[in-house]
């Protein structure tokens, strides 16, 4: 359970760090697509990438753009969405705004698996970008830090 978590974060930490591929359904099996037709039949402009061991596909619905991500063998891994900052919940605004707040926000998306709901953001100042992670409690858990 705490694996696929862990790959979805990764998988979603790799799409924002690397460009997008081209729409390119035909490097994905049938049973994946058909899976996705599924799960988001009211999905529009699907565009398909393949990553090491999963498959990734980016699209529009409601008015948003999601992100979905499957197995190899089909498997709904979960989805993820950019959101925005007044939308967290009040923990962790609080704790953002207390051990962050000489930072901005770059990035924040929340992801959601069949395990549960969380977060990522990403924050950054002159000198460092820091990527923060939450299951949804009060606290962000440091995830990655690169210096500039």
């Amino acid at each position: 359970m705490k694996k696929r978590i862990v790959i979805l974060m990764s998988a979603f930490i790799l799409t924002i760090t690397s460009s997008y591929a081209s729409k390119n359904e035909g490097i994905v099996p049938e049973s994946v697509v058909s899976a996705f037709s599924h799960n988001f039949y009211q999905a529009r402009d699907a565009k398909w990438e393949k990553r090491d061991n999963y498959y990734k596909v980016t699209f529009n619905q409601a008015g948003g753009t999601l992100f979905a991500f499957y197995s190899e063998d089909n498997d709904f891994m979960g989805v993820a969405n950019y959101m925005y900052t007044d939308r967290l919940p009040a923990s962790l605004i609080s704790d953002l705004k207390k051990n962050y707040g000489d930072y901005w926000i770059t990035d924040l998306f929340k992801y959601s698996t069949n395990e549960g709901i969380g977060y990522f953001i990403t924050v950054e100042n002159g000198d460092q970008k820091i990527m923060l992670r939450s299951d949804g409690r009060q606290k962000w858990q440091s995830y990655k830090k690169i210096k500039k």
